[in-house]
């Protein structure tokens, strides 16, 4: 369990019972609004959208909201700095979200759901009603230790409330996300594997970069492209090698300095388990069509 000092206890959350969607003089601080009755009406990052009770607003330093006149609603928001989760999930980190230590990556990925913003993730939960129940429960309990401060470990009790809610979110977040979303998904790790493939990638970094742990992002993966991750890296580097052995005069060593792979030896061995060929002769051979005999291993145009 962390530790914190008591000068810094108070500042690390807050609940609002009476939330009216004022700009937040804590940016650094994630929020979590429960709309309990009545609809909203607002734009968030320049989108319209609406949040009909009940239902769930997370929102962070990536969130612009901008209520629109005439709700009529009522609302309670709690806001807690990353730091109550793990004091490694700083601000500054997050923005940076290059972890290495397994804990910290995973307590990244429970806070997913307020960061990650494209076109299917925008904040908006709408859970089941057993489970907004049960957010709600631990909210008010929360929220009881908070406001009472009774003995010493009240903000353990907190965060251990929070902790429970956050899982569920996760859960909610996962479970919601439909074929869009999900293609959204394995899109920007194609789009990450494809502009960065020259350099050091591992599942890691690209979970880091679409805020999905390891597991559910190797079996998204493989259920749209039917490989791997770190397969779909290995296939699409061999493929850039052989189009540079076909049309360029670039060394082998730096062939596969080029695409990736840091030393010549581990390049050789990985193209001729897979082509069927050492880059040498797959050079001098006509490498295309030895290539597309094989059974399928160009990989897939998405």
């Amino acid at each position: 369990m962390q530790q914190y000092n008591n000068g810094s206890i108070a500042e690390l959350i807050g609940f609002n019972m009476h939330e009216v969607f004022t700009p937040s003089s804590k940016p650094e601080y994630l929020t979590l609004t429960l709309i309990t009755s009545g609809k909203i009406n607002l734009t968030i990052n320049e989108k319209k959208a609406m949040l009909i009770s009940p239902c769930i607003l997370l929102s962070s330093w990536h969130s612009k909201l901008e209520l629109h006149a005439g709700n009529q609603y009522t609302a309670k928001s709690l806001c807690f700095h990353p730091t109550l989760v793990n004091k490694n999930l700083t601000y500054e980190s997050l923005i940076k979200n290059d972890f290495t230590e397994f804990a910290d990556m995973h307590d990244c990925s429970l806070l997913a759901p307020f960061l990650a913003r494209d076109d299917c993730a925008d904040g908006i939960v709408r859970p089941t009603s057993q489970t907004y129940r049960r957010i709600s429960e631990l909210f008010e309990l929360a929220g009881k230790e908070e406001k009472i401060k009774s003995g010493r470990h009240w903000l353990y009790r907190v965060r251990r409330y929070l902790i429970q809610i956050l899982f569920l979110l996760e859960d909610t977040y996962q479970n919601t996300t439909n074929t869009l979303s999900n293609e959204s998904i394995i899109d920007a790790a194609l789009e990450y594997i494809h502009a960065n493939y020259p350099g050091d990638i591992s599942l890691d970094s690209i979970c880091r970069h679409v805020y999905v742990n390891r597991t559910s992002l190797t079996r998204k993966f493989k259920e749209y492209t039917r490989r791997t991750p770190i397969d779909y890296l290995l296939h699409y580097r061999l493929n850039i090698a052989c189009e540079l052995l076909s049309n360029s005069k670039l060394s082998i060593n730096k062939i596969a300095e080029t695409t990736g792979f840091k030393y010549e030896s581990y390049f050789s061995r990985q193209f001729t388990a897979k082509i069927g060929l050492t880059p040498t002769q797959y050079r001098l051979s006509d490498g295309f069509e030895i290539l597309n005999s094989k059974e399928s291993y160009i990989v897939d145009e998405f």
